[in-house]
């Protein structure tokens, strides 16, 4: 659980990047290519990217735990826009930092290049912006436009909360797994029994959408604003009204009506039940059902299921099919 608690001085001072941070887009692409429950966007990406992992690029992936976290000296602060000032940053971070932020979950063997990065060597350096380099140019480059893509979506969803009900209504509907209570902005990590408090005591909040996370991560370090990373926006949300969610109440079940609407985003089983506020066991018969009449489908990976809504479903829930008429809104 991520709980960021803000003051009335940090509610002014919520921000977008204009454009995705290209260390942030390498940190979360490399992570995605071992994520084990990814978004169906995501999974798209990898079918096409992880072919074009290349030796070099291992570096980077050496700073990306099994459990999907990265250190924050892999994301620096840079004042200009562009990749090189950004790998230039990374590998001139002081060696003391580096050993403060790997050695508590390092092994007490490690390997050469990883040695010599704690040690500060400059071969470890290189080794660490070659790796970067050429995973922006061979595997991020070529789906660069349909990420911008879906950023760019985002970030007008974003806009037109804020125009039409302020700082409010754009906090309480980033995600279904994001809850804002006034003063405390309450969301999932990647590790269910992790738990992080940030108080951001007038230092404000980046958020950062991105398509290629499925859960919710925070960056929080003393020297810096913190930053929040979660799941963009499905392009097919919509809004809708009244009557579309009586209507398919009345066709599913209440309960079931509300599963599916939940999953305009993708959702673990846990995600999902806790979206719905039901139990993991009524979560999973729901599912069953679902995925027994074609309207969704359940990706299962070392054992996480990761549940998304079919073409049917989706035409179901647009008014598409005749007697639900109207639009789906966001859980």
């Amino acid at each position: 659980m991520i709980r960021v608690h803000f003051t009335a001085a940090d509610l002014g001072r919520v921000t977008f990047p204009t454009e995705p941070h290209p260390l942030w887009e390498a940190a979360l692409a490399a992570r995605a290519l071992g994520d084990r429950s990814m978004s169906p966007v995501a999974r798209r990406w990898r079918r096409t990217a992880a072919p074009r992992v290349r030796g070099s690029m291992r570096p980077l992936f050496k700073l990306i735990s099994p459990g999907g976290l990265f250190p924050d000296f892999l994301i620096p602060e840079v004042a200009g826009p562009g990749l090189e000032p950004a790998v230039e940053a990374l590998m001139e971070t002081p060696a003391s930092v580096i050993r403060d932020e790997l050695e508590p979950w390092l092994p007490p063997e490690v390997d050469r290049y990883m040695r010599g990065l704690l040690d500060g060597r400059a071969g470890s350096r290189r080794a660490l912006g070659g790796a970067v380099r050429d995973f922006h140019q061979e595997v991020l480059v070529p789906s660069s436009g349909e990420l911008q893509r879906r950023y760019g979506a985002d970030l007008g969803i974003r806009s037109r909360a804020v125009l039409h009900g302020g700082i409010d209504a754009l906090l309480s509907s980033l995600h279904p797994d994001v809850e804002w209570a006034t003063p405390v902005l309450t969301t999932y990590g990647p590790v269910d029994d992790w738990t992080a408090d940030i108080h951001l005591n007038g230092r404000g909040l980046e958020l950062y959408p991105s398509p290629l996370v499925s859960n919710c991560l925070a960056m929080d370090n003393a020297d810096r604003r913190p930053v929040l990373v979660y799941p963009c926006a499905d392009l097919t949300d919509a809004t809708t009204d009244d009557a579309a969610g009586d209507a398919l109440a009345d066709l599913l079940g209440r309960t079931r009506a509300a599963v599916l609407r939940s999953l305009t985003h993708p959702a673990t089983t846990t995600q999902l039940a806790r979206r719905v506020g039901i139990s993991l066991a009524s979560t999973s018969d729901h599912t069953r059902v679902l995925r027994a009449a074609a309207l969704i489908t359940t990706h299962r990976t070392q054992g996480t299921a990761l549940h998304a809504l079919t073409p049917t479903a989706h035409n179901l829930l647009t008014g598409a099919c005749k007697g639900i008429p109207g639009q789906i809104a966001n859980s």
